[in-house]
């Protein structure tokens, strides 16, 4: 940025002093900077102390020569360098990587002058998203560690894009809660009368998701479809209906999510023809994935399978995705009754899930339900119950509390105290969704 340099001056320093100041850290003199400019060094030297107004075409001739033409040096240049900083924001929020970079050597330009703490903290909040684009955490921590000290004069269109930073970068980090705390801190903000934006309505959606408050999440992405026409966000459809679909599946409203899951496929498949991307590859799988877990909760073991086969042809086995077709695939296999026939399954999900400690945790959690007892019991108990209840994994929680819940009552009386501890936690875990799992 800017090679490092930066004006020693942070108050309000005249033209002319900052003129100097450009000139020096350029490393030019006085009569240098005069020739390249095409005027006499008496007169730039009368400029810099002060003692002569600079005229426009003077000041546009210095710039030029210091290679500073963007850099707002008078006032009224600055609205024009915060349109161009906002339309950097705009490329960044469209993912467009290149123009993203191009705009960002452009306007770095902007901590030569670290007295403009306006426009210095836009280009870094604005730094902030293009590091995220990049899933560079690093960077973008080391951008919004430096704003915490202006928090208080951050305008609310300021805060709201500090706290949408945040909450991305909590995202990203797979910590959900933290981001849909700031992400909810963004929201209110906006609604403070700017406009509606439908990316942030996208990921409070995605992490109500994540964090298994399913209702709230469709209710956000509901109101994304709603405005969809209105061009107020730039998350493509795909990942709005795929998402959709996957929350109705998870409230039971199985033909609700088919429709979503069908405008997914096709919106997927066109765009694969297309262009065999990564991306779109990826959607596939997550789509064909989303249609088994649909096919399983309807208990069409066979159909549900079919279609987690097909998903395993369009993930890589090193993402969370493909963890994710195979835990489904065993557990329908279980629930289907072919418990004998989950041992390859189980062996491969336990060792591709090495570093990932919930899948870890997760095909743990098979092989204890296909041999139940009460030593698999009570693993559930002192190991993967209050991982997950540490770790707000709340829809696992609900599954493997039921299932804990119903093998101890099949054991008769002696068990009821804890059947009823496996109750407490349901009932725990159903009142948290519903305020929202925010404190």
């Amino acid at each position: 940025m800017c090679g490092g340099i930066r004006i020693k001056q942070y108050g309000n320093p005249h033209i002319g002093k900052i003129i100097k100041e450009l000139r020096e850290h350029r490393g030019m003199s006085q009569e240098a900077l005069a020739q390249e400019a095409f005027f006499s060094r008496s007169t730039l030297s009368q400029i810099e102390l002060g003692n002569q107004e600079c005229p426009e075409d003077t000041l546009s001739a210095i710039k030029m020569a210091l290679n500073i033409e963007h850099l707002p040096l008078r006032d009224a240049e600055r609205p024009e360098f915060r349109d161009m900083l906002h339309k950097w924001c705009s490329v960044i929020s469209e993912r467009n990587v290149e123009e993203s970079k191009v705009l960002r050597k452009k306007l770095a330009i902007i901590k030569l002058l670290p007295h403009d703490r306006e426009l210095n903290r836009l280009f870094s909040l604005f730094d902030c998203k293009y590091h995220l684009l990049l899933n560079d955490l690093i960077a973008s921590k080391k951008v919004m560690e430096e704003l915490k000290d202006d928090l208080d004069e951050l305008s609310d269109i300021q805060l709201y894009h500090y706290y949408y930073n945040l909450g991305m970068h909590n995202v990203i980090s797979k910590q959900y809660q933290a981001a849909l705390k700031f992400y909810l801190k963004a929201y209110e903000l906006m609604n403070h009368g700017f406009e509606k934006n439908l990316t942030l309505y996208f990921y409070i959606a995605y992490c109500y998701h994540e964090l298994g408050y399913v209702a709230r999440a469709t209710a956000f992405l509901e109101e994304v479809c709603k405005y969809f026409d209105k061009s107020l966000g730039n998350i493509p459809e795909l990942s709005v209906y795929c998402l959709l679909g996957t929350c109705y599946i998870r409230t039971g409203l199985l033909q609700r999510s088919k429709i979503w899951l069908d405008k997914a496929f096709t919106i997927a498949t066109n765009e694969y023809k297309a262009n065999e991307n990564s991306y779109t590859k990826e959607h596939l799988g997550i789509i064909l994935l989303n249609y088994g877990l649909l096919y399983r909760m309807a208990k069409k073991w066979n159909i549900a399978i079919e279609y987690f086969d097909k998903a395993f042809t369009y993930l890589d086995e090193d993402n969370d995705n493909y963890l994710e077709t195979l835990y489904q695939k065993t557990r329908t296999t279980i629930e289907k009754g072919n418990s004998l026939f989950c041992n390859n399954l189980l062996a491969k999900g336990i060792k591709l899930s090495k570093g990932n400690e919930i899948y870890a945790i997760m095909f743990e959690a098979l092989k204890l339900i296909i041999t139940p007892s009460e030593e698999s019991a009570k693993l559930f108990e002192t190991k993967i119950i209050p991982f997950l209840l540490e770790n707000d994994h709340d829809s696992l929680l609900l599954d493997y509390c039921s299932f804990l819940r119903d093998y101890y009552k099949s054991k008769g009386k002696g068990f009821k105290t804890r059947a009823l501890d496996m109750s407490d936690i349901i009932c725990n875990v159903y009142l948290k969704m519903h305020e929202g799992g925010i404190n």
